[in-house]
């Protein structure tokens, strides 16, 4: 190994790069609190599947004869690409919350249809797997996960006693299906789905063939929760730069002490003819190289802690921990550069600059 590579120094420095490393491994520590915050979006993660292929249109009360409500349920009739479910617009309370991974209850969502075999259908698209032909009215059916989550099981019923839960099917969604039969002529709601259409595409369907008529397009339920969810992104973001200016302050005294030592060392390299930029170049090398065995070494930990808690404690309980989100790359990368980049800038400016004859 060249004495004048970054290695050189950490393999004959073990002691003092250590601690260099130490403290760089707490950057890696925004990985897994952003992780943790993150969660929040990863409860929503199947819900928003759903709403991609399902778009709810109702019915609104300036609608006083529900003229334009009857001729866009006739336009439906007629239209090939949308399977209309149709539904009352009651069922929609009893709503059931889900435990977070970070303690708190999140509003979760609730899909209605008029009978078993109108749920049977929507889950056949959905290619959800559960036999809806023992459901009735007034019956739910929710992910294993979810039940899990809220300690619910079969037999149980909601808080207002209106639904009973008669069964689970596999997946990670907190959302419920419930039926509440009514005649069609009840109708002021529809569940609308495609074979063929999702997402944006479903929806701008689902626009053009209303047009200019009164009917409520319902907003989606994952875009309103990520709304409300959005002041935990600026707490987050904001702990984060505070967190990372005191680690940058301090793992700054911590090097200039270490780097105080090798000024003569440096000021040998200046007298040797070493060019200032070759000497930055060391500097950043070895601050670099360091930084780097304490990412390696802390998303080893942090995706081993994950592993541990999400198989012992949360997916027992209907919870997650992800090892991997938005929040917690940009937390850990943003963390790491904001310790890193000025430690760099400053130690190769002062290191370049010392001169071997004020010693």
């Amino acid at each position: 190994m060249k004495p004048f590579s970054a290695g050189y120094y950490i393999k004959n420095n073990k002691g003092r790069s250590a601690i260099v490393i130490f403290m760089m491994f707490l950057t890696v520590c925004m990985l897994l609190a952003g992780n943790y915050l993150g969660s929040l979006w990863w409860y929503y993660e199947e819900a928003e599947k759903l709403d991609q292929q399902i778009v709810t249109v109702g019915a609104i009360t300036t609608d006083t004869d529900y003229a334009d409500w009857k001729s866009f349920t006739e336009d439906l009739k007629s239209d090939t690409q949308l399977i209309a479910f149709g539904r009352t617009g009651r069922a929609n309370g009893s709503m059931l919350d889900a435990n977070t991974t970070i303690g708190l209850e999140v509003g979760t969502g609730s899909y209605v249809f008029n009978s078993a075999e109108d749920l049977q259908r929507a889950f056949n698209l959905l290619k959800i797997d559960f036999d809806c032909s023992g459901l009735s009215d007034m019956d739910m059916v929710m992910s294993g996960n979810f039940a899990k989550n809220i300690s619910f099981k079969i037999g149980d019923v909601t808080p207002d006693r209106q639904f009973t839960l008669r069964g689970t099917f596999p997946g990670d969604s907190y959302v419920s299906f419930r039926i509440y039969t009514e005649p069609e002529e009840n109708y002021y709601r529809y569940n609308l789905m495609s074979e063929t259409l999702r997402g944006d595409a479903l929806r701008e369907h689902v626009r053009e063939l209303i047009g200019d008529r009164k009917i409520n397009i319902e907003r989606q339920m994952v875009h309103q929760a990520y709304e409300e969810m959005e002041p935990v992104k600026a707490i987050f973001y904001a702990g984060l730069i505070i967190l990372s200016v005191i680690l940058a302050v301090t793992l700054n005294s911590v090097v200039t002490g270490q780097y105080v030592k090798r000024e003569y060392e440096f000021g040998v390299y200046r007298a040797l003819g070493i060019p200032k930029g070759r000497i930055r170049r060391k500097v950043a090398a070895e601050l670099a190289l360091m930084d780097v065995i304490a990412l390696a070494a802390g998303i080893a930990v942090i995706l081993l802690f994950s592993f541990l808690m999400n198989e012992l404690y949360y997916i027992p309980r209907g919870k997650f921990l992800p090892y991997r989100t938005k929040m917690g790359v940009e937390g850990l990368a943003l963390s790491n550069l904001v310790v890193l980049l000025p430690m760099i800038y400053m130690k190769g400016r002062r290191m370049s600059r010392m001169d071997v004859t004020e010693f």
